[in-house]
């Protein structure tokens, strides 16, 4: 066993202060209008124009005045304020285990949250590189529903018993998941796998006695503060502060990938965190990459119903006022520019809404062109058996396979090869 203690470096943790509490003063955070009184838009709110009015037009005043004014907004009127980037503690627990037939090597990692006592929430980090990899890989990290024991049938991936876990859990966990992370796959292609179980940081249940929460005192409204989503994609960055540190990791050419209500989570992380290198959000929908404008499926007043802890209490004013949302999901795309994002999608899984989806990569190209990258190109779509690398290859797409609300060796054929060719440069 050994520890790794992360600083967080004061010049990105002063960038961050910045970009989520823009026009800060004595502790405060920016007054924002009350929901009745935004403007209603009933188009597309303008990613280049300022909330004053104001033109963005060079990718300099878009990186320091609408981008973090775009943070902000969302923050504030959807997903909650996040507690600061605490620093972390990181000790190794388990080396060199070997697992997936003989492929991969497995390091388990405890993350603890600097000043937080010992009873209160820690990340348990599985990471798998491929045995024989010769230096740093690249890796993608995400949440998983049920445990880390999900992702493979071996032994050696240490179970956590006491997690809570959603009844939809099959009984025999161990190796439950294998053929939805093909963690197998991703090794025979050169890359890593890490993920830790969403429970380490939040349970996904409305109830925020538990979990991260009532660990930190944020300010600001309690309506303001931050939901289970937000409180995820937190727990992401704390997994990446310690996979950048990670020998066996490529620090430039981590990745982030997660599937519906995580797929949310991948977005919302990869829009506040500029060290990750790629974005997957996988049938995320509503809250992900769809608009909430004109939905035909499902609805802001829907969603916050169903799943009231998702998200910001300041959100519900939206349930029928969608029209007054000062952004939407394209925002969120545009903020992960200048990096490439793959949106992936099922054509038998209209809930997730997938034309909408495609609708907010495009109205999110402005963006990526403006910082110089190819953006969307041709239409932007690539289905079932259509290469990635082709004529509608850019650095925002989306890939549409035949299939129902799930992830298989298929989509991950796809997602490789976009990542193959978009990680080149880096």
């Amino acid at each position: 066993m050994r520890w790794v203690t992360w600083t967080g470096g004061i010049c990105w943790m002063m960038a961050w202060a910045v970009s989520v509490a823009v026009g800060m003063q004595d502790g405060s955070l920016r007054k924002w209008p009350h929901v009745d009184q935004l403007p209603v838009q009933r188009e597309l709110p303008d990613l280049l124009r300022m909330f004053d009015g104001r033109r963005i037009e060079t990718a300099e005043r878009w990186r320091k005045e609408r981008r973090p004014e775009l943070i902000e907004l969302i923050q504030h009127y959807m997903y909650g304020y996040a507690a600061p980037p605490p620093g972390i503690t990181a000790r190794i627990t388990k080396d060199e285990a070997v697992v997936a037939n003989g492929k991969g090597r497995l390091r388990e990692v405890e993350i603890r949250f600097r000043d937080l006592p010992d009873e209160a929430p820690r990340i348990h980090l599985a990471l798998i590189v491929p045995r024989e990899a010769k230096g740093p890989v690249p890796v993608f990290l995400a949440l998983n529903k049920c445990g880390n024991v999900e992702i493979l049938p071996d032994e050696a991936i240490t179970f956590f018993p006491q997690a809570w876990r959603h009844e939809g859990c099959p009984p025999q966990l161990r190796g439950s998941q294998t053929e939805f992370w093909c963690v197998e796959y991703l090794l025979s292609r050169g890359y890593g796998f890490a993920t830790f179980h969403e429970s380490d940081i939040d349970p996904d249940k409305h109830d925020f006695s538990d979990g991260i929460h009532p660990w930190y005192r944020l300010p600001g409204p309690p309506e303001t503060h931050w939901g289970t989503i937000a409180a995820w994609a937190w727990g992401l960055q704390r997994a990446v502060d310690y996979l950048v540190t990670d020998p066996l990791v490529d620090p430039n050419r981590i990745c982030l990938i997660g599937h519906s209500r995580r797929g949310k989570t991948a977005l919302l992380a990869a829009a506040l965190d500029e060290r990750v290198a790629l974005v997957v959000p996988h049938q995320s929908g509503t809250g992900g990459v769809a608009l909430s404008r004109d939905s035909t499926q499902e609805t802001v007043e829907r969603i916050n119903r169903v799943f009231p802890h998702w998200f910001n209490d300041m959100f519900t004013h939206f349930n029928d006022k969608v029209e007054r949302l000062p952004f939407d999901q394209h925002a969120l795309v545009a903020l992960v520019a200048p990096r490439p994002l793959l949106d992936t999608e099922g054509s038998q899984d209209h809930w997730a809404n997938f034309p909408r989806a495609l609708d907010a990569l495009r109205a999110a190209d402005p963006v990526y062109k403006l910082l110089g990258t190819r953006g969307i190109q041709g239409t932007g779509l690539v289905q079932d058996d259509e290469p990635i690398v082709g004529p509608n290859f850019g650095t925002i797409m989306q890939y549409r396979l035949n299939e129902k609300h799930t992830l298989n060796r298929k989509y991950w054929e796809k997602i490789l090869d976009f990542a193959d060719a978009s990680l080149q440069k880096r």
